[in-house]
């Protein structure tokens, strides 16, 4: 079928002879205006017809020019040809509706700006970068009342998609754009609610592809959608379009008396027509044909080529975006490399390239090598200097690499044992030995609420922990009466050379055993000077302490050498025999402290007599005084010197024999308030 309906003729006259003419001869311009819409039908690769519709789009209003049917495999080559005789600028191709994805989003009244703004955002968050931009765009619908909610189109081409099969040939230097067939179907359904028709709805059906496109608005309402269904039976081809159908307005909200109304019409018209454009409510072919200019009036001609024309009208409108995508991006400057290739291809030029060529061979490589020397020379003026320090340098990493292989660290496995360490093992002996499985003995005190077993458990597991030990063994013999348990663990070095990042709670490094027991020591040099007499204080140890109610060390109050000038008197051999069954029955208590008893036995001795004299009065001072008592809050106000002061008077009085349970209790209360005011800063 061929309508035209308006004819351009050319006539070209040359003065000129025609060979002459023929080499000067201007190729036509094409005309910005002028539009071709193309609409192929193929099968398995096979063309079958193509439908093309000339428009001229001008002042926002399509004017329909001309139309024409090509069948066969001839036929896109005859369609070029007739495109190009028509001066078109633009051809537009339409696509398969399943081959897009439609999406409608609402937005609420504001200004055009503010509406394009909110669009791009909403666009750009639903499509996240999954989609080619040339192959995506948007629209606002038209609208004839812009205080209500405007509705937006996003039409997404997925690369997935091929689109309709055109032969190289035909897309061979032609601007080709395309369009999806739910941006006509847009344009008439908005087109003919803006001319004044209740409702309106659009269907364009290819039976060939399974895809349905629908269209369908009533100026408050609107529902798009495209999808695919199984074309093959006619009966279940009209069920799938009905079912679509009353599906699509559904979900769009459309009223209950509208949506069976337009589905009773869409099932009258499927009974004679199942492919192309159905346009089922009643005047709605009139209101679509007002919307282009000198369009047939041909209802059979409207069903066929009706989709090409709504494309028209939407061109010229604002959907112009969405029949505008594009299968690729544009190359930039393809003429320019054309013409290099071309110009390349000439032999006097060819051989200027080959010489160049040749010369770029055989000098770049020397120049880039020189320049290359140079630059190092610059850097690094004295490189065999260099050279010998990076020989060095190796030689002694590969020394150490061997001295690791033969060698242990054995101060740092020594640090690590300890940092495993629990507080109530105490360690007799250590065999450590390159190469051999280390072998530890010691004894295992209870501590606090753990017993001595679990002291052993913990050692065992801080030493599996901390990755240097590995193959850990153990055992232990009955416990004694104090619950004091022998025992034996032996574990292989496995990674001496590691270095644990141990918790603060191990690493005694950063806080040591005396530190956890009595808190920080006082550094302040004044406290050395507490005790300006020649007697020493001590404070004796309180049997009724627990393993963790423990005195501060002596390094806390100061202890005065004894003076020379004192005589030791007869009772002084009494004292020390006291002193020393003291120490011996706390010995005897405590088997794993004796030594340290006998030390502080054998000390005390030359203190005793002293001691002695002032518990009985004798020839000493006055400094032994018992000193006053002080209530908490006499000693809140001290300051850190009075503190230590009274502390060494306090330390002082306490170390008198035999004295009262209640001062002793007093004294003792005293002095761990005073400690702890001496502590604060």
């Amino acid at each position: 079928m061929s309508m035209k309906f308006t004819k351009t003729k050319t006539k070209e006259t040359s003065l000129k002879p025609a060979k002459k003419a023929v080499k000067k001869q201007a190729s036509p311009q094409s005309d910005p205006s002028r539009v071709a819409i193309l609409s192929v039908r193929s099968s398995e690769g096979n063309l079958l017809s193509c439908d093309v519709v000339l428009a001229r789009i001008a002042d926002g209003r399509p004017e329909i020019l001309d139309s024409e049917s090509f069948v066969g495999m001839s036929g896109m080559a005859d369609a070029r040809s007739w495109i190009e005789q028509n001066l078109v600028a633009r051809t537009v191709v339409m696509l398969a509706g399943s081959d897009v994805i439609c999406r409608t989003l609402k937005l609420p009244p504001a200004s055009m700006d503010q509406l394009e703004m909110a669009l791009r955002l909403q666009v750009e968050n639903i499509v996240l970068g999954g989609a080619a931009r040339w192959r995506t765009n948007s629209a606002l619908l038209p609208t004839a009342d812009p205080d209500h909610d405007r509705i937006g189109l996003v039409v997404d081409w997925p690369v997935s998609n091929a689109g309709p099969f055109l032969p190289s040939s035909f897309k061979d230097q032609l601007e080709i754009i395309y369009a999806p067939p739910i941006a006509a179907l847009v344009a008439f359904v908005t087109g003919a609610i803006l001319q004044g028709n209740r409702e309106s709805l659009a269907v364009h059906l290819e039976r060939a592809t399974g895809a349905i496109s629908i269209a369908y608005s009533d100026g408050i309402h609107s529902a798009f959608r495209t999808l695919r269904e199984d074309g093959t039976d006619e009966t279940e081809w009209r069920a799938s379009v009905i079912r679509s159908t009353s599906e699509t307005l559904m979900l769009a909200d459309i009223p209950e008396q509208s949506i069976q109304p337009a589905v009773d019409a869409l099932k009258a018209v499927l009974l004679e027509q199942t492919d192309g454009l159905i346009a089922p409510l009643a005047g709605s072919f009139p209101s679509f044909r007002t919307l282009a200019e000198s369009s047939s009036t041909d209802d059979l001609w409207w069903q066929r080529n009706g989709i090409l024309i709504g494309t028209a009208v939407a061109l010229s409108g604002p959907l112009a975006r969405i029949t505008s995508l594009k299968e690729n991006i544009a190359v930039q400057h393809k003429e320019f490399l054309a013409r290099m290739v071309a110009a390349a291809s000439t032999p006097k030029i060819a051989i200027r390239i080959a010489i160049a060529a040749l010369l770029c061979i055989a000098i770049a490589p020397p120049a880039l090598s020189g320049s290359r020397l140079l630059y190092l020379q610059w850097f690094l003026p004295d490189a065999p200097a260099y050279e010998r320090t990076l020989i060095r340098t190796d030689k002694q990493n590969a020394m150490y690499r061997d001295y690791e292989k033969i060698a242990w660290p054995m101060g740092k496995l020594l640090s690590d044992l300890a940092s495993s360490t629990p507080e109530g093992i105490e360690l007799e002996s250590i065999a450590l030995t390159q190469g051999s499985p280390m072998t530890v003995q010691g004894n295992a005190k209870p501590q606090g609420g753990s017993t001595a077993a679990e002291a052993i458990l913990l050692m065992e597991r801080q030493l599996r922990e901390s990755r240097v030990f590995d193959r850990i063994e153990k055992n232990w013999d009955a416990p004694n009466a104090n619950g004091v348990l022998k025992f034996t663990i032996s574990a292989t070095v496995a990674n001496p050379l590691l270095v644990p990042n141990y918790p603060e709670t191990q690493d005694f490094a950063a806080r040591t055993l005396r530190d956890r027991r009595y808190g920080p020591a006082v550094t302040d040099v004044r406290s050395a000077g507490l005790a300006k007499s020649g007697e020493a204080a001590s404070a004796p140890t309180n049997s009724k302490n627990s393993a963790n109610d423990e005195e501060p060390p002596p390094d806390v109050v100061s202890v005065a050498k004894p003076d020379a000038s004192t005589s030791t008197a007869p009772e002084g051999s009494a004292t020390s025999e006291s002193g020393a069954q003291t120490s011996n029955a706390s010995a005897a208590g405590n088997p794993s402290d004796s030594r340290a008893l006998q030390r502080r036995s054998s000390s005390a001795g030359t203190a005793a007599p002293d001691a002695a004299r002032r518990g009985r009065g004798g020839g000493g001072d006055d400094s032994t005084a018992i000193p006053p008592p002080l209530s908490t809050q006499q000693i809140s106000a001290m300051t850190q010197a009075e503190a230590r002061e009274a502390i060494g008077r306090v330390s002082k009085a306490r170390g008198v024999p035999n004295p009262d349970p209640a001062v002793e209790a007093r004294l003792r209360q005293e002095f761990y308030l005073l400690l702890e005011q001496a502590k604060k800063r």
